[in-house]
């Protein structure tokens, strides 16, 4: 198969609970064939503990605690899998700054990490790559949800899923409401949502030529999938059917020249209690 991702890192804070995190990075660097990266990034102090963290003693403690972190990641590596390839990074520092220059000269990079609402918000505007954050212990994807926008991209979003996860149920869907575009003055792309009878009738032929595009995408592809467009709520009725559709993942496609994304994928994270893959390309 053709593999996206040229490096796998699993990004952690804590080594509590971090069996899952490094089971998935390991599952995906073998299907990738990359060595496993694990990058531990422990957030500098604050200005009130800067005292104690300058102290000579402070310092002594704080490089033995790195080496022992770096030990207990490389057991836990060991004992899940002891013929993968790692290599263990811990660092003192901010983490989006860290990302950053732990990904500097490769695009094509997946992190793989625990959700935290104020950091994984911050990590998807301020960076350019791939993330896998984990929101349950689930490791077992038979079932993917992949929300698609009927651009010229979604076809090879769908493909892209479809090849990562060769083996499991892709469904798209499509949310009508929120995809019709609409040029500004100078030409840039924008998204408004379709709200109430009137604009619904105003954009009737769009809507039924989109309905008919992902029909035809369902069909190329082998997919099921749902066109959303009737009931009321826009952002509700996607997180209400994503959560009750039997779905293990939500793979989300990130195009910046298009406004689906930024405005639903928080709100997604926030309240859906699943595991996400968001693609970067």
């Amino acid at each position: 198969m053709h593999h996206i991702f040229q490096r796998i890192v699993v990004l952690i804070d804590d080594i509590k609970e971090i069996d899952d995190l490094l089971q998935k990075g390991i599952d995906f660097s073998k299907q990738h064939q990359k060595t496993l990266e694990v990058l531990f990034v422990q957030e500098k102090p604050s200005s009130s503990l800067l005292d104690y963290f300058t102290s000579s003693a402070s310092k002594e403690y704080t490089q033995f605690d790195r080496y022992r972190v770096e030990e207990k990641i490389q057991k836990h590596i060991d004992q899940l899998d002891s013929n993968t390839k790692s290599e263990v990074t811990i660092v003192e520092e901010d983490i989006l700054k860290r990302v950053k220059f732990h990904a500097s000269g490769c695009r094509d990079i997946l992190f793989i990490t625990n959700y935290d609402k104020k950091l994984s918000q911050k990590l998807l505007e301020k960076t350019p790559y791939s993330y896998w954050i984990f929101k349950n212990s689930s490791l077992s994807y038979s079932h993917i949800l992949l929300p698609i926008q009927l651009s010229d991209e979604a076809r090879e979003d769908i493909r892209l899923t479809k090849e990562i996860f060769s083996k499991s149920m892709v469904c798209i869907v499509h949310d009508y409401r929120y995809m019709i575009p609409r040029k500004e003055r100078d030409g840039s792309p924008t998204i408004i949502p379709v709200v109430g009878s009137v604009d619904k009738e105003l954009h009737k032929e769009t809507r039924e030529k989109e309905k008919h595009l992902f029909e035809n995408y369902k069909k190329e592809f082998g997919v099921e999938g749902d066109f959303l467009e009737e009931k009321k709520g826009l952002e509700k009725d996607l997180l209400n059917y994503i959560k009750d559709r039997e779905t293990d993942l939500v793979v989300i496609h990130h195009q910046e020249k298009l406004m689906f994304v930024p405005s639903l994928t928080f709100d997604l994270l926030e309240d859906v209690p699943l595991n996400f893959l968001v693609l970067n390309r």
